[in-house]
């Protein structure tokens, strides 16, 4: 099945800021059962605008959300900040996502507290000469991002290569890269693949339109899991039905599921 984090518990969007300032447990709550019954499998956790209390803000959305959802939910611990990825990793019930780790060499201690995680891992194809440009800078960073994998014990069948998804409205070509860096990947390094798909659509009108057509393609690629809004039920729904129509739903047993499942509800 296609893997799906939720993505609106991120300390980016205004009202989550806001809820952790204030401690308000009800915003969180609310966004969290809402992605977990539109389907995500795991909810993303991102504490990290206000530096000086990430570490304490993370805890706090942990035992949030897990009080809300059970201590069996997924979480996924979404920093940069060694420190806080540590604090995350002793704080949830489940062992939880890392989301996410650049090849570049600051990250030697996330690499290594994520071979000791032992659930999925979300690597970035992006290493010390910064964004991917190319379908080719992407493979090369997947390449190198590998063998740090590798040699640290992290198995490639749970991690997962973000190819990095840039806005088409500030690179034109970026939404054609990055489905050729996900066909190439499959093909020649057999390792899953991830986007953060709202990301195509940056600044541009109508995003939700754009974010969904790309997904389609984007599963027609090859394309494993996002992180994206499963709130969308469009976004949702483009899901089952690529998956259909690519043979990818054997019998279309999915698809009829969901669509039964709409009309109940």
């Amino acid at each position: 099945m296609f893997f799906i984090i939720g993505e609106l518990i991120n300390s980016t969007r205004t009202e989550v800021a806001k809820a952790l300032k204030e401690k308000d447990d009800a915003v969180i709550r609310r966004l969290a059962r809402a992605q977990s019954e539109a389907g995500a499998q795991v909810i993303d956790l991102n504490a990290g605008q206000s530096m000086e209390n990430e570490v304490s803000d993370l805890k706090w959305l942990i035992s949030v959300v897990e009080d809300e959802l059970g201590k069996d939910v997924r979480l996924a611990i979404d920093t940069s900040n060694p420190d806080a990825m540590e604090a995350g990793l002793k704080a949830c019930s489940t062992p939880p996502v890392i989301n996410s780790i650049s090849n570049e060499k600051k990250n030697a201690k996330l690499l290594e507290l994520a071979a000791s995680g032992g659930a999925e891992v979300i690597g970035l194809a992006m290493g010390e000469h910064g964004m991917p440009n190319t379908a080719a800078d992407r493979l090369e960073e997947t390449r190198a991002l590998l063998e740090k994998c590798d040699r640290v014990g992290i198995d490639r069948d749970r991690l997962y290569v973000d190819m990095i998804c840039m806005s088409v409205g500030s690179g034109p070509e970026q939404g054609r890269q990055v489905l050729q860096a996900i066909r190439q990947t499959k093909a020649e390094l057999g390792v899953k693949t991830f986007v953060a798909v709202s990301n195509i659509s940056f600044g541009l009108p109508n995003r939700r339109l754009l974010n969904r057509t790309f997904l389609a393609m984007l599963i027609e690629a090859g394309l494993d899991g996002a992180i994206m809004d499963p709130t969308d039920e469009k976004m949702i729904d483009t899901i089952y039905a690529s998956r259909a129509l690519l043979g990818l739903d054997n019998y279309c047993m999915q698809y009829v599921k969901a669509q039964k499942a709409k009309r109940r509800n």
